[in-house]
């Protein structure tokens, strides 16, 4: 998932670990999870940056430790 992704598939993702959309404030959507810092994801045509792909990888990975 390191290059540009679909939101429905970043959204997806965050959903299967336990993630939830909380907001959305314009182009950024906020994902909550109770013990863990909000995640803002800014999303454009539909679409989520590589960078920001990447960020939800690393976080995601560190969350599983």
């Amino acid at each position: 998932m390191a290059s540009e992704a679909r939101f429905a598939v970043v959204q997806r993702v965050f959903e299967i670990h336990g993630w939830t959309l909380a907001r959305i404030a314009g182009s950024h959507h906020v994902f909550t999870k109770p013990g863990q810092r909000p995640i803002v994801i800014p999303v454009h045509h539909n679409k989520v940056a590589p960078r920001y792909v990447k960020e939800i990888e690393k976080a995601l990975r560190e969350e599983d430790r």
